[in-house]
């Protein structure tokens, strides 16, 4: 009796101690309070979680794209009040639940987690992955964004109708050379690769208001005469309305002795890089590219060049009609068919196996041809697309893109441009074009050249 006394003693002295110590490890080391959870594993750096799927409707083609769909040749041209992603009090679209993924493993790259799109079809339409063009680690390109001031990316733009992709014939006008007062004007065009200065930045911040997209579209509505500039004064400034005649509005603001011309379609405001030949989107304080011919990769303008700032854990779905007319290209070996749309030109590749070892795959847009490499000399099947723009996209037999050799010439968007090895982890860059696509080849390798 006496020992069992005493045991309860030194049970009672050491309990109050344990459950202190257990106290202050769940206050302190997981902030909850919990006791399930040791304070030591607070400490350990959190998994990388990959982005939802994002879904992008390729049923209706761009706004000027290659097949020159421009506003005034559209059944019903009506101007959507809010656009496909959210930006301020705009309508955040619904998260999509996150399907099973399946991994596919190509030859001497690392495994490509994609989704099973089968719950992203339905009756008439038909659903695929996209590949990514520029597949830089998570982490990596968000550090070079932070560099320049973004704190907050915007999602992808998942109507293809609302991205806008005309040629440079169609995206500049002619300014006006008299403003409201009749007078010459004498202030100077901002020069497209300083768009990010304090004196665009501070304009377009304020006329991204609510009040200011209201008043946008009223007078959208209202001041309909192709060809005809607009004249209005706010405080501190004059701009210019314009309607040219493809049905695009223009917008010209003239502040002090500057001015710079945007579009304003779909919600958005858009700006035309000259030099680059692309049209960019107004998010939170900077310019934006979702590149047409590749919707899945997103890019941020910084004056002199383009960082990419889509993530190898991004995963891109995309949906097209299942009832369209395609042309098919079947590879020499008889195990892959690339398949392309008729009308818009996207090009879908699939495994000819029973069954399939992979599900379609989007590749890219405005694909005007299509070529396979020899197989029969043993090396690995490779996938050339012509695009309309005169550029040239290779995948392999799995769908991943690759461009061998390729110098990227945007520094901001590699840390060694002697190496050309990303600084996340140390490995050489297989897939690192110029922001521009690059320089083409001269001529694409023919079907069984072995490239």
């Amino acid at each position: 009796m006496k020992r069992l006394s005493l045991l309860f003693m030194m049970l009672a002295l050491i309990l109050p101690i344990t459950t202190k110590a257990q106290d202050r490890n769940g206050k302190e080391g997981n902030g909850k309070g919990s006791y399930s959870q040791p304070a030591r594993q607070a400490s350990r750096p959190a998994a990388r979680v990959a982005r939802q799927p994002v879904v992008i409707n390729m049923s209706r083609p761009s706004s000027g794209g290659h097949n020159s769909n421009y506003p005034t040749q559209q059944a019903a041209p009506q101007q959507r009040q809010k656009p496909s992603y959210g930006q301020m009090n705009w309508s955040q679209p619904a998260r999509q639940t996150q399907p099973q993924v399946r991994a596919n493993v190509s030859f001497g790259q690392p495994a490509v987690q994609r989704y099973s799109v089968k719950s992203y079809a339905s009756p008439g339409m038909k659903a695929a992955n996209a590949v990514h063009h520029h597949p830089y680690t998570q982490g990596y390109v968000r550090k070079k964004l932070q560099k320049i001031g973004v704190t907050v990316e915007p999602s992808y733009i998942t109507d293809r109708a609302e991205i806008i992709h005309t040629d440079r014939a169609h995206s500049v006008i002619e300014f006006p050379k008299h403003g409201p007062d009749k007078m010459l004007i004498t202030a100077t065009a901002i020069s497209p690769r300083h768009f990010n200065d304090e004196a665009v930045r501070d304009h377009m911040a304020l006329i991204s208001g609510d009040d200011w997209h209201m008043k946008v579209q009223d007078l959208n509505r209202v001041e309909i005469q192709v060809g005809h500039h607009y004249w209005h004064q706010e405080n501190g400034f004059n701009y210019c309305h314009y309607l040219d005649h493809n049905g695009y509005h223009w917008y010209g603001w003239y502040v002090g002795n500057q001015f710079f011309w945007n579009r304003y379609f779909n919600g958005r405001w858009w700006w035309y890089d000259t030099d680059f030949d692309r049209w960019c989107f107004w998010n939170n304080g900077f310019w934006w590219w979702q590149d047409p011919y590749h919707v899945g990769d997103l890019y941020c303008y910084n004056n002199t060049n383009y960082i990419p700032c889509n993530s190898d854990q991004d995963q891109v779905v995309v949906t097209a009609p299942a009832a369209s007319s395609l042309q098919a290209y079947n590879s020499p070996d008889g195990t892959r068919i690339v398949k392309v749309d008729s009308t818009t030109q996207d090009a879908f590749l699939y495994d000819t196996a029973n069954p399939p070892s992979f599900e379609p795959i989007y590749l890219a847009s405005g694909v005007k041809n299509v070529q396979y490499s020899d197989t029969s000399n043993g090396r690995p099947l490779e996938i050339v697309l012509t695009l309309n723009d005169g550029s040239f996209d290779m995948f392999d037999g799995q769908g991943n893109p690759y461009n061998p050799g390729a110098f990227d010439a945007d520094q901001a968007a590699q840390s060694n441009a002697n190496t050309n090895t990303m600084p996340d982890s140390g490995a050489p860059s297989t897939n690192n074009p110029p922001p521009d696509g690059g320089t083409p080849p001269t001529s694409a390798p023919p079907a069984g050249s072995g490239t």
